[in-house]
């Protein structure tokens, strides 16, 4: 990956927002509302502060940990479309995928490949009504450490149909699958991923370079 950061396509002032499941959420404080966790989130804000101070930008995490498409939608209202942010990034799909595997406690179920893209339009349809414009959709990663699982490849179907809303919706797309799968075959000694899923910092720094190159890229 070659991070080249000349060109950023954000104005002075801009508000960010990011959502998400766990991978986003990573444990930030939720009485602050301006903690960004301890994931890509924050490595993404530490690096455009330390390139460009000067853009001033606002960046706000709303991910929250477990949340599959259908959560989003049910906070979508308060988490999203009240804080009028100017960019929305959406980073989502695990959960929906992995309780085909396993439920989570309070009824949580597997969310099918055709409602998960029904879910995902209509954030973004409701997005762009409120006057969202600007979106960076984030390629659903991994769920366990098997490669090859039934369920790695299921994800791998989502991340297709995300590919296919970014085109749609003239949105940012972020390979953010492919770049994890490149780095787990070129440096496996090294931890990525805790357990198959949810990033160590490592992973989050690759997920992080992902972003702004794809955004830089944009611009270019």
């Amino acid at each position: 990956m070659n991070l080249q950061l000349d060109k950023l396509p954000f104005a002075s002032g801009e508000r960010l927002l990011f959502q998400g499941d766990s991978i986003t959420d990573t444990g930030r404080n939720r009485g602050y509302e301006y903690d960004l966790g301890q994931g890509y989130v924050a490595i993404i804000r530490g690096i455009l502060t330390a390139l460009r101070p000067d853009l001033r930008l606002e960046i706000i995490n709303r991910g929250i940990s477990g949340n599959r498409t259908i959560e989003l939608l049910e906070r979508w209202e308060k988490d999203c479309l009240e804080l009028k942010p100017q960019w929305l990034s959406v980073f989502i799909g695990v959960n929906d995928v992995w309780r085909k595997r396993t439920e989570k406690m309070g009824g949580q179920k597997f969310v099918p490949l055709d409602q998960y893209v029904a879910n995902y339009r209509s954030l973004l349809d409701q997005a762009k009504q409120a006057g969202i414009s600007k979106f960076v959709l984030v390629s659903p990663t991994l769920i366990d450490k098997y490669l090859l699982s039934d369920l790695n490849m299921l994800l791998g179907e989502y991340d297709q149909e995300v590919q296919k809303l970014a085109a749609e919706y003239g949105a940012i797309y972020v390979p953010a699958r492919r770049y994890l799968l490149e780095a787990l075959e070129r440096n496996p000694e090294v931890t990525w991923l805790v357990d198959g899923c949810h990033p160590t910092v490592a992973g989050h720094s690759i997920i992080a370079m992902a972003w702004l190159q794809a955004v830089a890229a944009a611009q270019a």
